[in-house]
């Protein structure tokens, strides 16, 4: 949807077009007009739909458009950028264009979030065309998904047996976490590929996930090899479908001021994850299983710790493959969290209230993501956000959902408000890294 308000001189003026410029077709100028205000203003925003399409926090999806419409030669490009569409106006000798774009999906997909970002820091501060952008844009598009549908599948169930591990899990639990969640998402990615509905496709993958998981623990439970309902494995299967993504990065975006795309992003993130609690929630009393606390494995701490080194790095290298991270970004997000949330359990070991450990440790990885961004040139969110992603308190949500239902308000209260106080607490530290890194964030400013 696009709509124009301009001045009575022509579409196309001498000063549109520059010597190897050539028309481009678009959806709102069919007949394309090389390099006229409209296919300048259609490049622009291309640029950001491509990044809001990938995950990118609304701030940096604004300023790629910005420098993108400076290299076309726009005398400014000022936009209000949500969750699902971004509204623009762009400026050229004295005329002026507004339009309304939309992603054909959104979701998460940092390879192409690192790929778009790198070409928009190559443009030169004058001189592009917009052909060459719509061309560019159209390499990324081609290049699909980094990993195979099994390979995808494989990682969330390995990322997930991880987070088993780190909840207390059994060895047991934890194969059969690794099959459950293997199965889930490779049903999740069958029904995404095919655009359905996000809430629809999580309340799926979810019930196939819990219902796998409950029968291939039903056996030994009867034999008495683990406890009954033993809520380290069943809350791990589903690790997965947290939507830690929109979660993080709305939550930046409200740091920003930038209203209308945070709280949509939260209220996306909070259907989400009440869709999968309640789906295994119903699953569990369908199956009339009763679900208690994981029992602590009682190892020693000189094991325990890199133990859960191990398992962290081997999560979160799961999610960011998850995510379509390069192998680079993803193994740099998994060093990074490895020592951040290593961090975070000496500190809560030693008396720490977990939400300032969590403070503590995700401003560390707001830095180290930081550092890492400059040298190598990547998204600052592909880093920070996969590492963060293991601290999001996954089991507390669950178990104050499930408390809820049972009636048990006192306790469903305090484990939902130390889950929520968590999450704040990763969103928060990851926002005073970038305060006191980037001299953008402490200004009150909108790119233009």
């Amino acid at each position: 949807m696009t709509s124009n308000a301009a001045s009575p001189a022509p579409e196309r003026e001498p000063g549109d077009h520059r010597p190897g410029s050539r028309p481009v077709p678009t959806s709102t100028s069919p007949i394309g007009v090389a390099d006229s205000l409209t296919i300048r203003s259609e490049a622009a925003a291309a640029v950001g739909s491509e990044l809001l399409a990938g995950g990118m926090a609304s701030y940096r999806v604004k300023v790629a458009m910005s420098r993108t419409a400076r290299a076309l030669g726009l005398d400014s490009f000022t936009s209000i950028v949500t969750y699902t569409d971004i509204t623009a106006t762009a400026t050229l000798n004295g005329r002026y264009r507004t339009r309304i774009t939309q992603p054909k999906h959104v979701g998460v997909d940092v390879d192409r979030l690192y790929r778009t970002q790198r070409y928009v820091e190559s443009l030169p501060p004058r001189g592009a065309t917009a052909a060459d952008v719509f061309e560019a844009l159209a390499r990324i598009n081609a290049r699909g998904s980094l990993y195979s549908r099994p390979v995808n599948a494989l990682a969330a169930g390995i990322a997930c047996a991880a987070f088993a591990f780190l909840n207390q899990a059994g060895l047991i639990e934890i194969l059969a976490v690794l099959l459950a969640a293997t199965v889930g998402q490779a049903v999740r990615r069958v029904f995404q590929l095919r655009q359905w509905n996000h809430l629809l496709v999580t309340v799926i993958a979810a019930v196939v996930t819990a219902s796998l998981y409950l029968t291939v623990v039903g056996i030994p439970a009867q034999l008495g090899w683990i406890g009954p309902g033993n809520l380290g494995g069943f809350m791990a299967s589903v690790l997965f479908l947290v939507p830690g993504f929109p979660m993080i990065t709305g939550i930046l975006d409200l740091v920003r001021s930038d209203f209308s795309a945070g709280m949509a992003r939260l209220t996306y993130a909070a259907m989400i994850i009440l869709g999968a609690a309640a789906s295994i929630w119903t699953v569990s009393v369908a199956a009339g299983v009763e679900t208690h606390p994981a029992t602590p494995l009682g190892l020693p701490f000189e094991l325990e710790l890199p133990l859960r080194a191990l398992a962290t790095f081997i999560g979160v290298l799961g999610f960011a493959i998850i995510f379509n991270s390069p192998w680079k970004i993803a193994v740099a997000a998994a060093t990074v969290s490895t020592v951040a949330n290593s961090l975070r359990f000496l500190m809560t070991e030693g008396g720490i209230p977990v939400q300032l450990a969590t403070l503590a440790a995700t401003v560390l990885v707001g830095v180290a993501a930081y550092v890492i961004a400059r040298i190598k040139h990547v998204p600052r969110i592909s880093i920070s956000v996969p590492a963060v992603v293991i601290m999001i308190p996954g089991y507390a949500m669950y178990s104050g959902f499930a408390m809820l239902n049972a009636g048990e308000l006192a306790g469903s209260v305090l484990l939902l408000q130390e889950a929520v106080q968590t999450v704040l607490a990763a969103a928060f530290g990851l926002a005073l890294a970038h305060l006191a890194t980037s001299p953008a964030w402490r200004r009150v400013h909108q790119p233009t």
